[in-house]
C-alpha cells in the first residue's frame, strides 16, 4: 500500500497524518533555514491553507512581517539552535533571533539540537542564555523554553508553568539557571521530590 500502509485494506498512519495536515487539524513542522525557503513554505501553506511550523529558521529574523502577515498559516517558530555553527543554510543566523520573534509578536520557542562534528548536544538552558543576552529579558528568555513551548505544542494547559492543576515536573537550581556554573539542586516529579543531590 502507499506510505508503508500495506496491503490488504491495513492502516496507513502516513496517510492518516497528512489527511490530519490537509484538514487543517494537525500543524507540518518544516525544517527551513533560508529566507526564500522560508517564503516557500508560506506561499503553501497559503495556497493549500494548511498550518505550520517552521523549524530552525535561521532567517526567520528577516521575515517577521512576512510571517506575522501569514496568520494562523504559521503556527510557531521553533527557532534554531543560538550556539550552533553558522556554517551552510544556517551561515546568516543570528543570537537576536529570539528577540526579533518576540518584537514582532511572533510564538517562538528556543529548541536544542545536535551537532555531530564535536559531538555536542546544545544544552536548551545555554540557548536560553544567549538570547537573553541579546535582546530578550530573562521571563522571556525562560518562556521560550518552559511555557512558549508548551503552548506551541497544545500541551500548555499540562506543562509549561507552575500552576494548581499542572503536573508537577520541576528542575530546581542553586542561583540563575541561565548561569554556566549553577547547578541542578532538586528535581521534583508529579509534585513529589525524586531527587535532592546537587548535580
Amino acid at each position: 500500500g502507499v506510505g508503508g500502509g500495506g496491503g490488504g485494506g491495513g492502516r496507513s498512519l502516513r496517510l492518516e497524518m497528512l489527511g490530519g495536515v490537509l484538514s487543517g487539524e494537525v500543524p507540518l513542522i518544516v525544517t527551513c533555514n533560508r529566507a526564500q525557503d522560508i517564503d516557500s513554505v508560506i506561499r503553501i501553506a497559503e495556497e493549500f491553507k494548511i498550518r505550520v511550523f517552521l523549524s530552525s529558521a535561521s532567517e526567520s529574523f528577516l521575515l517577521t512581517d512576512r510571517i506575522k502577515a501569514a496568520g494562523d498559516r504559521v503556527a510557531g517558530v521553533f527557532c534554531h539552535p543560538l550556539m550552533q555553527r553558522a556554517v551552510g543554510e544556517t551561515e546568516n543566523q543570528s543570537f537576536e533571533t529570539p528577540a526579533r520573534l518576540q518584537q514582532a509578536g511572533i510564538p517562538f520557542a528556543i529548541q536544542s539540537g545536535y551537532e555531530g562534528y564535536v559531538p555536542k548536544v546544545r544544552v536548551v538552558l545555554f540557548e536560553a542564555a544567549i538570547a537573553a543576552a541579546n535582546g530578550l529579558t530573562f521571563d522571556q528568555a525562560l518562556a521560550a523554553i518552559t511555557i512558549s513551548p508548551a503552548r506551541l505544542l497544545g500541551i500548555g494547559d499540562r506543562v509549561g508553568s507552575l500552576e494548581v492543576g499542572k503536573d508537577g515536573d520541576v528542575a530546581m537550581y542553586g542561583g540563575d539557571p541561565f548561569e554556566y556554573t549553577t547547578r541542578c539542586t532538586g528535581v521534583v516529579i508529579d509534585g513529589k521530590i525524586v531527587s535532592d543531590e546537587k548535580r
